[in-house]
């Protein structure tokens, strides 16, 4: 099935935190690709939403999110132990692709749909490209099924 939705995390994921929100590097041309290369894309975060949104546009301000992608990225809303997602407006699970750090998020049953990234608080790190490499699989293996 396509790949409809790229939900991402934030934390560790995407920024260190969400207090200081230091950006993960290469966070831009990451995030461009995400918006050129899916039909949607959603933060799925432990943050609160209001916070979330926060962070989000301090990354837009200071120039490390596109701003397309900004006018349309979405939020999803959730509860429970699991990044469950279900909870990703019309879209059905096999539909959604979750990048994120933490493992203990993420349904059993549900793990196809998860791409891991190694978490980062700081310091030099190349996980963004070798993420972006991954969902260039994923989206060339659905265009091929």
């Amino acid at each position: 099935m396509a790949i409809r939705v790229l939900a991402l995390d934030l934390e560790r994921t995407l920024i260190d935190d969400a207090l200081s929100g230091r950006p993960r590097p290469g966070l831009y041309s990451f995030l461009a690709y995400c918006d050129e290369r899916s039909e949607r894309v959603a933060i799925y975060t432990t943050v609160e939403e209001a916070d979330a949104r926060e962070v989000v546009a301090d990354l837009l301000r200071s120039g490390h999110m596109p701003t397309a992608l900004y006018d349309r990225l979405e939020f999803v809303a959730w509860s429970g132990e699991h990044k469950d997602l279900a909870f990703v407006a019309d879209a059905a699970p096999n539909e959604v692709v979750l990048v994120d750090d933490d493992e203990g998020w993420i349904r059993a049953d549900q793990s196809e749909q998860w791409i891991a990234i190694a978490a980062w608080d700081g310091g030099p790190d190349g996980e963004l490209i070798r993420a972006r490499a991954e969902l260039e699989r994923r989206y060339e293996a659905t265009r091929t099924s």
